[in-house]
């Protein structure tokens, strides 16, 4: 806030000098050419007087376009050097795991663990990829949830679709195998994936 105050200042204090300048230079050449040379309406001397405000301005405003210049385009490199300091921060995070992609949740394992009879039955079901089963998971209450993801026949380690794990593993009675021809189109920022 207090860079975006200054910056506002910074503006308005150039415009102000802009316009100063321009006063500046019509009040010294309207005096000195009155004083010295005649009356600003008489013939040529009103183009003596243009030409003379007009210069002299120009010459005030080099500097001042010169350091308008040079602001921004020290406000642009700012920007650029943020953005990619965000851009290698996030490149890094996901490198290190911290920003997969998925959202996550953790859960002890012990709340993720299937009780032995459900370890059996799991068993029978193909897998969905290599050493992990996804499953419809059905609650003592009634609830079915899917797609939730079982690693080696025994722990919970994700849920397809749930904003929040609001059940532990003793609260499944039964399993359920999912229909893999059948699946959703899994995007990762709705996996909550538990073990991390």
């Amino acid at each position: 806030m207090k860079n975006s105050n200054s910056t506002v200042a910074w503006w308005i204090g150039w415009i102000l000098l802009t316009i100063g300048s321009f006063f500046i230079a019509c009040y010294f050449w309207t005096w000195f050419i009155a004083e010295h040379v005649g009356n600003i309406k008489t013939g040529g001397v009103s183009v003596l007087w243009v030409t003379a405000v007009f210069g002299t301005w120009m010459i005030f405003l080099l500097p001042l376009i010169i350091l308008m210049y040079n602001k921004v385009d020290k406000a642009y490199e700012d920007a650029r050097i943020r953005r990619e300091g965000l851009a290698l921060k996030k490149a890094q995070e996901e490198k290190l795991g911290k920003n997969p992609g998925f959202r996550t949740q953790f859960v002890e394992s012990s709340k993720r663990l299937l009780e032995d009879r459900l370890r059996k039955k799991i068993g029978k079901f193909p897998q969905a990829i290599r050493g992990g089963q996804l499953v419809t998971a059905v609650l003592r209450d009634g609830r079915r949830v899917k797609n939730v993801f079982v690693a080696d026949k025994k722990e919970i380690l994700g849920v397809y679709g749930l904003e929040k794990f609001s059940f532990v593993a003793d609260d499944i009675v039964d399993l359920e195998p999912t229909d893999l021809d059948k699946l959703p189109p899994f995007e990762p920022q709705h996996w909550l994936r538990l073990d991390l």
